[in-house]
């Protein structure tokens, strides 16, 4: 009887760690942009303007880091769209 409840917790544990186990990958892609010795008409980042798309799905956690490596202050703002 004691052999039987011991799988029986053994076999709950296991599928416990399992469901806990299972999450969302994380991609990490670090890059850096600089800008040109010369007059720009825009600061492009990784050659596009406004910026990169970003492709993610449902419950997708996304952290964007943002350095300014300009010698003068640069305002940055993000306008989050959500396409259906």
């Amino acid at each position: 009887m004691a052999l039987n409840s011991f799988r029986a917790f053994l076999s709950i544990f296991s599928l416990l760690f399992t469901i806990v186990a299972a999450e969302d990958p994380t991609d990490s892609s670090p890059g850096m942009s600089h800008s040109a010795t010369f007059i720009l008409l825009g600061i492009l980042i990784n050659g596009q303007f406004p910026g990169p798309d970003i492709y993610s799905v449902t419950n997708d956690n996304l952290i964007i880091n943002v350095y300014n490596s300009l010698t003068e202050p640069f305002l940055l703002s993000c306008q989050a769209t959500i396409d259906d």
